[in-house]
């Protein structure tokens, strides 16, 4: 009998959490995964952003000024004018600037010297979001072709990003971590790390010593439930804890739509879909006063125009959008398979069904492809591409639905409302301004992209070289063969290994860089020379240049990564005068030479991961290139943006024409 007894409770227990499993399965299935650490696990111990030694801070900008040398307003005077200006700023203002910022970043140990500037130097832009700011990743399709039916693959994303948020908001997503080796990922050393203290980072230095590195995770706030607001002068991020509901867009129209009841469950799959039907079924055509065009302006008008919209009834509406978990947009574009339809319809699209405020918009086309297009202000690639890799990884092994799913419409009336705006003649007005101007600013872009299928990952890695200082060469060679002569470059480095930190830029155009890209230039295998394809000594003095460049680049970029750049700490400095100080611009930072450095025509970066197919930018300068590049299994390749005046496919064509010289030497 006491056998049966316990027969009988176990299988009441078995009945108990399968029912609690069905109860879960009637929604979403709750979270990605459980974490054995907490989330911010390491966010407290993280070492602190370095402020480098200001010698060195001044020998590495001459330094990478003199590889400029050659461009139209960088010639061995202006390189001598600029030497003797930093040797002024290093006896007067700048030692005292450096102490004050070293100084200043003691009293703030919380964070780091940078991201109060940093954050303020976005927020107090004036410029508008799309082009300027807000890049995009595109999604490889789902592999399981069905799948990508629009609104299967859009309840899906829905379903994985609101797992993603409750396993955030539980705090047992796993940390972000960089592993070098594997061994800190064994169960035994993470057990360790989970009971060391936080005190004198002892549950940092196990992982560092043996090859991982924790992230800076505080821009993972700011991911979810977020939006920036306009304002005159300066802009402010909010976030909203306690949203239920996304946002979603259809041709100029915007919708409240639950994902999660009152008490915080989500609702079920096909209550989802259903309400994603529901919008793809309104009938009413494009809305061509739709407030969206406003977040393409200026942000001073913007601030102006939401100010009226809030005083003439908008509150709610307003307050839909900004609270929105995220933003949802559904497209009726298809998007080709080419770089300018990825780019119009992820980049800008019309502007009617943009909202380019919030943290992100996850945009879906009508032949189900998925882009991801962000606001900067808040965070860079670490919190986006953790999240975008998440989302791939869950909606492709772990769908909540298939296409084949039915939809269930039981409570769409209740989880689907249109947000509608009240418009007067004023606003109207603004808006249809902000139409025409935003129709002419993106029919200026430009777009032109190569892929190169010779070279890819495992092939530049067998060569023994650099695949990120490989393609960063191309570019220069590129350019300098298009136009004849360097330009000033920007490669994007993260210093998340750094609580708080934020990009440190890697000066790509360096003197071995410009060496190789005159040598290459000059027997390339498209000139009448073609020495690299007939001369052999000639090939090998040049891949001895490749090399170094390459090796440069490996350096730079661990510099980079590791706080000891030269461009943040000179914005410091230059932030330490103009603001708390507030004694002006020092002499230095006026230079021709500083202001040449500063104009980027060169403008890149790339971000590895198995779920992007394409991402791009457009370019930081009038006259500039937005370079998105990458290196994949296959191939390597780039995408890029200019402006009308600039001939983008000659550049393009010239770095594939780099990239082949560079093969043939290898």
């Amino acid at each position: 009998m006491v056998i049966l007894r316990k027969q009988s409770a176990l299988l009441s227990k078995a009945r108990q959490m399968q029912n609690s499993s069905k109860r879960l399965s009637s929604g979403i299935a709750d979270v990605l995964h459980h974490s054995k650490l907490k989330t911010y696990h390491f966010q407290n111990c993280l070492p602190r952003l370095p402020i480098p030694k200001l010698e060195d801070t001044m020998h590495k900008y001459v330094t990478s000024l003199k590889a400029l040398e050659g461009h139209s307003n960088v010639n061995s005077r202006s390189i001598s004018d600029t030497e003797k200006a930093v040797r002024v700023f290093m006896q007067h203002d700048g030692p005292e600037l450096h102490k004050l910022l070293v100084a200043h970043d003691r009293q703030n140990p919380n964070t780091s010297y940078i991201a109060k500037p940093w954050f303020d130097m976005y927020l107090e832009s004036r410029l508008p979001l799309p082009l300027n700011y807000n890049p995009f990743l595109v999604y490889k399709r789902d592999p399981n072709e069905p799948m990508n039916d629009p609104a299967t693959r859009c309840t899906n994303i829905i379903v994985s990003a609101v797992r993603f948020q409750n396993t955030l908001n539980s705090e047992i997503l796993s940390p972000e971590v960089y592993y070098m080796k594997n061994t800190a990922k064994s169960a035994a050393m993470q057990t360790l790390v989970k009971y060391l203290p936080n005190t004198l980072k002892l549950r940092y230095i196990p992982m560092a010593l043996n090859g991982a590195f924790p992230l800076d995770m505080s821009q993972f706030e700011n991911l979810l439930n977020a939006t920036r607001i306009p304002c005159q002068d300066k802009d402010e991020l909010r976030t909203y804890p306690k949203s239920r509901h996304i946002v979603a867009v259809r041709n100029g129209h915007f919708y409240k739509v639950e994902v999660k009841d009152l008490s915080g469950r989500t609702h079920s799959p096909a209550q989802i879909k259903a309400s994603i039907h529901r919008i793809l079924q309104d009938k009413r055509p494009h809305n061509e006063d739709s407030v969206a065009y406003m977040t393409t302006t200026d942000r001073n008008t913007w601030a102006s125009i939401r100010d009226h919209l809030l005083d003439t009834g908008n509150m709610n509406s307003l307050a839909d959008v900004d609270s929105a978990i995220f933003c949802m947009v559904l497209d009726d574009t298809k998007v080709e398979d080419d770089t300018e339809s990825y780019n119009s319809t992820f980049l800008h699209g019309d502007g009617a069904s943009r909202w380019f405020d919030k943290s992100f918009s996850l945009i879906v086309s009508s032949n189900g492809e998925v882009g991801l297009n962000f606001e900067h202000a808040w965070g860079d690639g670490v919190a986006v591409m953790r999240f975008f890799n998440e989302i791939f990884d869950d909606t492709t092994l772990k769908p909540a639905l298939t296409n084949e799913t039915e939809s269930d419409n039981e409570l769409v009336e209740q989880h689907v409302k249109p947000i509608k705006f009240c418009l007067d003649d004023r606003s109207k007005q603004a808006i249809s301004e902000a139409r025409h101007r935003y129709k002419s600013d993106t029919g200026r872009l430009r777009v032109a992209s190569c892929e190169f299928l010779d070279m890819n990952k495992d092939y530049l890695k067998k060569k023994k070289v650099s695949p990120d200082g490989i393609m960063q060469l191309a570019i220069q060679v590129g350019h300098y063969k298009f136009f004849g002569h360097p330009a000033a470059t920007y490669e994007s480095c993260s210093t998340s290994a750094f609580k708080h930190g934020r990009t440190e830029t890697i000066r790509s155009c360096t003197l071995e860089a410009q060496k190789a890209a005159r040598a290459i230039a000059m027997g390339s295998v498209s000139s009448v020379n073609n020495k690299l394809a007939s001369d052999e000594s000639y090939r090998a003095n040049v891949e001895q240049l490749i090399r170094k460049s390459c090796n440069k680049h490996n350096e730079i970029t661990k510099d980079a990564a590791m706080g000891k750049g030269f461009d943040r700490h000179m914005f410091g400095m230059k932030n330490m005068a103009e603001r708390i100080l507030n004694s002006g611009t020092p002499a230095l930072f006026k230079d021709d030479s500083y202001i040449t450095m500063n104009h980027i025509i060169l403008s890149t970066s790339t971000l590895a991961s198995h779920a992007v197919s394409m991402g791009g930018f457009a370019p930081v300068v009038p006259d500039g290139f937005g370079v998105g590049y990458g290196v994949r299994d296959t191939m390597v390749g780039c995408n890029i943006t200019s402006y009308e005046t600039r001939d983008v496919q000659g550049l393009v064509d010239s770095i594939e024409s780099s990239l082949r010289d560079i093969y043939t030497v290898l």
